[in-house]
């Protein structure tokens, strides 16, 4: 697979400010932090979307390293698109349910 650009709907900047948020509450620069392994993250999908697995349908999920979260995204023809970055430890019926509301 070719390495192409990610896209984000627009709720997922809610996700990463809950995420943020949650790991600033505890953790000296825990949001900063976060963010950073969540770019590193991104950067794995644009180089290479098809490396993580389909989890749901057709979303894959990358585990962004040292975290709860996941980012659940969709491969198209020319773009990956993110569709959340959810907390993994949530029921798996939610996180199914919150994905297809959000299907692309």
């Amino acid at each position: 697979m070719k390495s192409q650009p990610v896209e984000f709907l627009e709720s997922v900047e809610h996700d990463l400010r809950y995420a943020r948020d949650f790991y600033e509450s505890w953790l000296l620069n825990g949001g900063r932090d976060f963010m950073k392994k969540f770019h590193d993250c991104i950067s794995w999908i644009e180089w290479n979307p098809e490396m993580f697995p389909k989890k749901h349908r057709q979303f894959r999920r990358a585990i962004i390293r040292k975290s709860y979260f996941g980012i659940y995204y969709i491969i198209e023809p020319d773009v990956s698109i993110v569709a959340a970055v959810l907390d993994m430890r949530r029921d798996p019926r939610i996180i199914r349910s919150i994905l297809l509301r959000r299907q692309a």
